[in-house]
């Protein structure tokens, strides 16, 4: 039958059908077209010079920097989401976000949980303690002088002196050489040969001449060497500690000092484990707020962190300049935590490994660090 022979309603559902199927095909490919990749979510917390949140929302640093890195090389699509620092890890293992960017060291109990790309930046955890000028550890020890520390051996050393003197005079007053004959004018100069003799200048000019006086004066050369030695030690004692933080070599230096880390990081793991006095804060900027207000005595971290927020520091009016000693505790290496079996996990790190060999990291390494020999 032709089809000028169909009926009407036969002609216009025929026609209604080619339309819906020609905008079905066109609709999907429309689709097809415009649909975007799915974002792959990397977490991140605000730690300088790691990671610096803009005030626009973006976010800039050594680990955003590499991630563009990743990214270009990819094609991936980035996206950042602010996540406490504590739980990064927990949340990469748990699915809800696909890695994370940051100061994350490689470490055992990490392992157990998520996989770790190569290590794509070495760095070291270290100590920083407020600079003490000279001047000011001059001020404790005058502080220590008045506060009995050292002006408890002054006192004991004049008594000893004194009664030595005393001793020695009165066995020697009535002898013929004459140096201790007298009252006070013998008594004073049996506390001339007790000065002398304890400080072992030993002039020579008064000496006693009785057996028992030079018995009583061999024992008061033993003495005084004690005394002085004891005196010595202590007022070098005072100015070590006020200048100890710009000489740390070993740990017993600070070992007993309380020390402010950032929490959730290794640095307050390792603390806690070496009984080291504790605190812990949201920031390295906020313990170094307490350091400069003399509420704890140093701040343990990356000495990447510290150095970069010791700069910042020295640029406030009035400065605060802060000291980070050579000792370091141990060598970390960090590295990029991703979900164990990620599909992009094999890509990803081929590109961090390419990245990182490049110009253009060792230029951002210098602009956050001012070092780029710490490359891997």
């Amino acid at each position: 039958m032709p089809i000028g022979a169909f009926p009407i309603t036969l002609k216009r559902q025929m026609v209604l059908a080619i339309l819906v199927f020609l905008i079905f095909i066109c609709g999907g490919r429309h689709l097809e077209a415009t649909e975007q990749p799915t974002p792959f979510r990397v977490g991140i917390h605000e730690k300088p010079p790691y990671a610096l949140k803009n005030p626009d929302g973006t976010w800039t640093g050594i680990a955003p920097g590499l991630w563009k890195g990743i990214s270009d090389a990819t094609g991936l699509q980035i996206e950042f989401v602010e996540v406490p620092y504590e739980d990064l890890i927990q949340q990469v293992a748990d699915g809800k976000i696909d890695a994370a960017a940051g100061e994350i060291e490689v470490s055992p109990e990490s392992e157990k949980l998520i996989a770790f790309t190569q290590p794509f930046l070495t760095t070291n955890l270290c100590i920083a303690i407020k600079k003490v000028s000279w001047e000011s550890a001059w001020k404790n020890v005058f502080e220590d002088f008045f506060d009995w520390s050292i002006a408890k051996y002054l006192i004991g050393i004049f008594i000893a002196m004194a009664t030595f003197s005393f001793l020695l005079w009165f066995i020697e007053r009535h002898h013929g050489t004459g140096h201790f004959h007298g009252g006070i004018t013998g008594i004073g100069s049996a506390l001339w040969f007790s000065a002398v003799t304890m400080t072992t200048v030993g002039y020579g000019d008064k000496t006693p001449a009785t057996i028992l006086g030079r018995s009583i004066a061999v024992c008061w050369m033993i003495l005084g060497v004690v005394l002085v030695s004891s005196f010595t030690a202590t007022v070098t004692s005072s100015i070590s500690s006020a200048k100890m933080g710009n000489s740390i070599e070993r740990f017993s230096d600070f070992s007993h000092l309380a020390c402010g880390c950032m929490s959730g990081t290794i640095s307050a793991q390792i603390l806690r484990r070496l009984g080291v006095v504790t605190h812990e804060y949201e920031s390295i900027s906020e313990a170094f707020e307490e350091l400069a207000a003399g509420k704890i005595e140093a701040v343990v971290g990356d000495r990447n962190t510290l150095i970069y927020v010791s700069r910042e520091f020295s640029r406030r009016k009035p400065p605060i300049h802060i000291n980070i000693p050579s000792f370091r505790f141990r060598d970390a290496f960090l590295a990029i935590p991703i979900q164990e079996n990620h599909k992009d996990y094999k890509r990803i790190n081929e590109a961090m490994l390419q990245f990182t060999m490049s110009e253009e990291w060792l230029e951002l390494l210098h602009k956050w660090t001012g070092n780029s020999r710490e490359r891997i």
